[in-house]
């Protein structure tokens, strides 16, 4: 009778352990490093920190985002720790590492979008309808596509006309060059993190950014006078990636749930982050005392003019890649202006 009740004690203590077992933990299952190269005062860290809760919300618990907290690679090799695997996840700039995305970066046109959030929902929309995605991230998977707010020019001059601007030592990404070219100026191409260093030394008289930068790299007491541009004088594209072989290691459910949070959903949450901070940005500006004015209707035309080119050569790299360049920017323009 002992060795009876002992046994089933066994017996019981196995199945309940078992049981146990089988249960789902509470704790995350599946842990996602994310690269950031931004410093923690950019508006970025907050936003990434907000898009990354949004996953492990999706998930129910069973994903966890950490982000660095230092730089693991300069902002033109974010992709690569991306696709190399270093990092499972990066955000990074397609302008830094020009000849990658494209087609990805034909929103880089003048008078683009008018906010972040409208501008960021409309690129991933197109680019993913198309399944350019899927030809230009190679070796990665894309989260999420977003633009900025609109472009302008913050200075330490007045510049209201084509006449003021040119000479001027402009701060540019990959995708100001040609602007700042074709309006006069002398372009000094540079990733953001050195604006303020270029500004402060004297590298540079101006620059090209959304009014966060006056708070994120500590623009607003460098430069004086801001430009504002209807529709932005130019934007840039961004994209949230992840490694394709730890995507392609995901669950269903995982997958599932990155794709519910990422996709046009988290392009939004991401241009809602940039649209508050242009607000911090320019409040920074006005509380540095800096002079605020828009571009008037005759002088916008001479810089549309000036400018036209750069949306041509966009049409011209699609159709190079057998695209259809114009009715492609017409419908991607039409999208990011909501």
């Amino acid at each position: 009778m002992k060795k009876l009740t002992t046994g089933v004690l066994l017996a019981g203590a196995a199945l309940i352990g078992g049981s146990a077992m089988s249960q789902p933990t509470s704790a995350a299952e599946i842990t996602l490093k994310f690269a950031n190269w931004l410093p923690p005062f950019h508006h970025w860290t907050g936003t990434a920190r907000r898009f990354a809760d949004s996953i492990e919300k999706a998930s129910g618990g069973s994903i966890k985002i950490v982000m660095d907290k230092a730089p693991l690679a300069k902002p033109p090799g974010q992709y690569d720790l991306a696709k190399n695997g270093v990092r499972d996840m990066v955000m990074g700039v397609s302008a830094y590492t020009a000849g990658r995305h494209q087609l990805f970066r034909m929103a880089e046109v003048p008078f683009a979008t008018p906010n972040a959030e409208t501008g960021s929902q409309g690129l991933h929309k197109w680019y993913t309808k198309h399944g350019f995605d899927k030809k230009e991230f190679t070796g990665t998977k894309l989260i999420s596509a977003f633009v900025h707010g609109p472009g302008l020019l913050h200075s330490k001059k007045e510049i209201k006309t084509l006449e003021d601007i040119k000479g001027v030592k402009i701060r540019v990404g990959g995708g100001g060059v040609l602007i700042a070219k074709r309006l006069g100026a002398v372009p000094v191409a540079m990733s953001a993190p050195k604006a303020h260093e270029s500004l402060q030394r004297g590298t540079t008289d101006a620059a090209f950014f959304p009014y966060e930068s006056l708070h994120g790299f500590k623009l607003a007491k460098l430069v004086k006078f801001h430009l504002e541009v209807p529709g932005g004088l130019y934007t840039t594209s961004f994209y949230v990636a992840m490694s394709g072989k730890k995507w392609d290691g995901l669950p269903a459910s995982a997958k599932a749930a990155l794709n519910k949070a990422g996709g046009a959903a988290g392009a939004k949450l991401i241009g809602q982050g940039w649209d508050a901070a242009d607000a911090v940005g320019k409040k920074a500006g006005m509380d540095a005392g800096n002079k605020f004015q828009k571009i008037s209707a005759s002088e916008q035309k001479r810089w549309a003019k000036a400018i036209a080119v750069i949306k041509q050569d966009w049409i011209n790299k699609a159709n190079k890649k057998g695209q259809n360049g114009k009715a492609l920017m017409e419908e991607l323009l039409s999208m990011m202006k909501g």
